[in-house]
Parts: structure tokens; C-alpha cells; sequence
């Protein structure tokens, strides 16, 4: 299964995208605002399509998560979902506040950052197809899918937090850290699916 997986389009797309970060930052240390920024938009792509997943699931385990109290359901499952948007959605808010005061946008790459973004829209759609061919035979824990798009932020977070109380410079760390972050979930997540169906079956 896993096999299957690293060989899937959506992990390749994955890895080229952030190679050619590490590429572009190596040979325009410069260029670090412009990397930065298209790991923000590809979180608000990740977090776009998680909610149009939490949206439109249908075969799902709610084991691990309740709203108000109660197991979700097929009549508060969208709760979950906009809920999920909102706070994803606050959180990246306050994050391109950081960027901006830390950044700024004037010496971002316009031509860089359509074309890192694009990879990773890419990769985000046809993930989200692929999502939902599994979805048909594999039940998936909505719990996990709710979580999961706040790991791929960790390495945002220390990049942001960690230079700018201790007057650090960015460097590869960060953007490895990202790399590892993005194919880590992915894994976890098909992990966990894999595991709750056999469990099931």
C-alpha cells in the first residue's frame, strides 16, 4: 500500500514541489519571502480542499471526535467542516500578519510564486480526486481529517516564531522541515486509514 503511495502523482508533485524551494533558496538565498509565501498559499490550498473533504465525506468513522458532546453525523458534519475552515482560516490570517511585518511583499517573485503555487494546487486537486476514489472502498476517521492539515503548519510556525525572538536567520532547516512535514502527513493519514479498515474487516 505504502509502496503503491510513494509512487502516486500526488507524492511526486509533492517532492518536486519543495526540491525546487530548496533549489531556488540555495541558488537565491534572497528569494527566502518568495518561498515562504507559496508554503502559505499551499496551506490555504490544503486547508480549501480538507474543508470541501470534511464537506462532502461520506463513508467515515467519527470514533475520536464529537460536537457538543454528541458523535458527528450526517446533520453536523458540516458544522465540522466550517468550523474547520473558520479556525484554519483565522490561523493562516494571523500567520500572513507575521509574514507581512516580517517579509513584507515588494521582493517576492511574482514569476516563483505562481509557478511553486501552481505545483501545488496541482498536486492538491488531484489529491482530493484520488481522496475521493478511496473514500468509496475505505472508511476514513474524520477526526484524523480534521487534524492533519495542522501538521503541515509546524514548520511555519517555528520559522516564524523561533528567528524572530532569537534573531535567527532562515535557512535549509526550514524548508526540510516543511518537506518532511507534508510527505509525513500524507503517510500518516493513508496509515491510519489502512489501519481502521483492517481493523474493521
Amino acid at each position: 500500500m505504502f509502496k503503491k503511495q510513494f509512487n502516486s502523482s500526488s507524492i511526486l508533485l509533492i517532492i518536486a514541489g519543495n526540491v525546487f524551494c530548496i533549489w531556488y533558496y540555495e541558488n537565491y538565498p534572497n528569494g527566502f519571502a518568495s518561498i515562504v509565501w507559496i508554503y502559505w498559499f499551499q496551506s490555504i490550498i490544503i486547508g480549501f480542499f480538507n474543508f470541501l473533504d470534511l464537506l462532502t465525506i461520506k463513508n467515515y468513522d467519527t470514533s475520536d471526535l464529537k460536537m457538543n458532546g454528541k458523535p458527528v453525523m450526517s446533520d453536523n458534519k458540516g458544522c465540522v467542516a466550517w468550523f474547520f475552515l473558520i479556525h484554519f482560516g483565522i490561523f493562516h490570517f494571523v500567520y500572513a500578519v507575521f509574514l507581512l511585518v516580517l517579509f513584507g511583499i515588494q521582493s517576492i517573485d511574482k514569476l516563483v510564486l505562481i509557478l511553486g503555487v501552481s505545483v501545488f494546487l496541482l498536486e492538491s486537486i488531484m489529491n482530493y480526486i484520488r481522496q475521493k476514489k478511496l473514500e468509496r472502498d475505505l472508511q476514513f476517521n474524520i477526526g484524523t481529517l480534521f487534524f492533519l492539515p495542522y501538521l503541515r503548519i509546524i514548520p511555519m510556525h517555528m520559522m516564524i516564531l523561533l528567528p524572530a525572538f532569537f534573531g535567527w536567520k532562515p535557512s535549509l532547516l526550514f524548508l526540510v522541515l516543511k518537506m518532511g512535514a507534508d510527505l509525513l502527513s500524507y503517510f500518516i493519514y493513508m496509515h491510519l486509514s489502512v489501519k481502521k479498515n483492517a481493523e474493521l474487516n
